[in-house]
């Protein structure tokens, strides 16, 4: 059984879900220019849509990114404001891994490498499988690659995010199976709530004050 909040505010893409013992309670807002606007509101009335109340929560799972540098701050200043208040764990997950698990469940596909344009010819990268238990595991870390510097020389992994589209002539994908339409996937707040419960099972969660967005760089586009 499972109580939970999920917030991502990584990218464009709004998304935010609970989940109330199987049921499940999603908002989504696409092409988003201001995350911060009605956020509170929103989570107020998933809140009150699912039956709960913020003390009823297990935990609250937050996307860290990597991605927009002025979004990352919107959920982490969200999380941290509600988990401090009502001493809730906050899970933290990839943005990039959500992503993958997304296509994973959407294409019927196990290994997945995910690249999202963070602007000035770079990519976020990140490379995922999922394994016999059904768990995603990362291949190595969360990246910012240069586009001209982009190599990887395995096989059997399928392209997914926007970068793929943006940047195909300049990325080498050669060995990489470039999924058709992939590049639209975006983080997935109720997707995000299966990966943060594995974590939250293993006792992987932190104070809220300890949340730190993967912002990689410092600059990218907001």
């Amino acid at each position: 059984m499972n109580k939970s909040l999920a917030i991502d505010t990584s990218t464009t893409r709004l998304t935010i879900a609970r989940e109330n013992d199987g049921d499940f309670y999603e908002y989504s807002m696409d092409n988003c220019v201001d995350h911060a606007k009605n956020i509170f509101s929103n989570i107020k009335d998933l809140l009150i849509e699912a039956q709960l109340d913020i003390e009823d929560l297990d935990f609250i799972s937050i996307g860290i990114g990597p991605g927009r540098f002025s979004g990352l701050r919107v959920a982490a200043s969200a999380v941290q404001a509600m988990a401090y208040t009502h001493k809730k764990n906050v899970v933290s997950v990839s943005s990039l891994s959500n992503i993958a698990l997304v296509a994973i469940k959407q294409f019927s596909i196990d290994r997945v490498l995910v690249a999202t344009d963070a602007g000035n010819n770079k990519i976020f990268f990140g490379s995922y499988q999922i394994d016999e238990s059904e768990i995603i595991k990362a291949n190595a870390n969360d990246s910012l690659i240069e586009i001209n510097d982009f190599v990887f020389e395995e096989v059997n992994y399928y392209g997914v995010g926007n970068a793929w589209k943006k940047y195909g002539e300049s990325l080498s994908t050669e060995n990489i199976m470039v999924l058709e339409g992939a590049e639209d996937l975006y983080p997935d707040a109720r997707k995000m709530i299966d990966l943060a419960k594995n974590r939250f099972e293993m006792k992987e969660f932190i104070d809220p004050f300890n949340i730190q967005p993967n912002y990689l760089i410092e600059q990218v586009t907001n």
